[in-house]
């Protein structure tokens, strides 16, 4: 006896293109000045209907016919983003996966089949002016029935606190620079405690947000260097120590015999006791390092830059350091 197939539900995706490429269901990375496009894709009645260039789900090539050819579609989109720019591990009292409170923001004016991403966070600070990361979803009314994007729902589990790579990621950075990379963290949370059951399954690594050092290590691992995910205290073991000293009463930092430590150069690591952010532009005396000069970190706080003598820690013994 012959059994029927089991037809697949009408669903909605979506799928990205960078510039001219083709669009696909992957998180997305790109510089600034990339055109990120967004596209509705949508099966009904066994039929793809999208706009979107040579589209992939699931790294499979679909065929879709123009969507002006589906049936009537109301089509809503979505911000996926953090409610809170500070969130604990240790929240309960011992460590845990906290998991972070995602919420899903309309995007006003958006109702057709393609979005041009912009990842300016709208519930916690906007650091970055266009630069970072931010989730999408879209839902697609169908007759009585709506259809959904992957979207809050869709929590990864053990070993994370966030959402599953079936919610549509962009992330766009600055430049291709240690400190450009850095600044696809921006619009995520800083997460106390930061971790992941393996390097490659971190919690940064994912986007979902990092601790102060993790930060650090992520810029690191994007520009291709073999180190992991670690704590303040372990960062001298991955580091070569340029200067240490302390601040005197005019902000400039000092070596034991007075002399003042230079401004090495932007992107190297300024490591207080417990906290460390990294050299981004030198400000105040210029050649010198001082609490004017700007470095990138995070700290109860989503990624920004900000002047050493507004971290919390500048009254801190501070060592400059570089990544081997």
């Amino acid at each position: 006896m012959a059994h029927a197939h089991n037809p697949i539900p009408d669903s909605a995706y979506l799928v990205a293109a960078v510039n001219d490429s083709g669009a696909n269901d992957r998180p997305i990375h790109a510089r600034k000045g990339d055109k990120v496009t967004l596209y509705v894709v949508v099966r009904i009645g066994g039929a793809y209907y999208s706009d979107a260039p040579s589209p992939m789900l699931a790294n499979k090539r679909i065929s879709t016919k123009p969507l002006a050819q589906a049936p009537k579609l109301d089509i809503a989109w979505y911000r996926i983003e953090p409610t809170s720019a500070n969130i604990s591990n240790t929240a309960s009292g011992g460590f845990r996966f906290e998991p972070i409170d995602y919420r899903a923001t309309a995007i006003e004016g958006a109702h057709g089949g393609a979005l041009v991403a912009d990842v300016r966070p709208t519930l916690t600070p906007d650091h970055g002016d266009g630069v970072g990361t931010m989730r999408y979803q879209i839902v697609v009314k169908h007759g009585d029935h709506a259809l959904a994007s992957a979207g809050v729902a869709s929590r990864r589990g053990r070993g994370s606190g966030g959402l599953t790579d079936a919610v549509m990621r962009v992330s766009i950075r600055r430049d291709d620079s240690y400190l450009g990379f850095l600044t696809e963290m921006y619009g995520q949370p800083y997460v106390w405690a930061s971790a992941g059951v393996s390097d490659k399954a971190h919690q940064s690594e994912r986007l979902e947000g990092s601790d102060c050092a993790d930060f650090v290590v992520y810029g690191a691992r994007r520009m291709g260097k073999h180190v992991p995910y670690t704590w303040t205290g372990g960062l001298p073991e991955l580091t070569t120590l340029l200067g240490a000293g302390t601040r005197g009463d005019d902000g400039v930092y000092r070596d034991r015999a007075g002399k003042p430590l230079p401004y090495t150069r932007a992107g190297d690591l300024v490591l207080f006791p417990r906290h460390v952010g990294v050299l981004s532009v030198d400000r105040g005396t210029k050649g010198v390092l001082d609490d004017q000069d700007l470095m990138m970190h995070t700290l109860f706080d989503s990624p920004k830059e900000q002047a050493i003598g507004g971290s919390g820690y500048a009254d801190k013994p501070v060592e400059l350091r570089r990544w081997r």
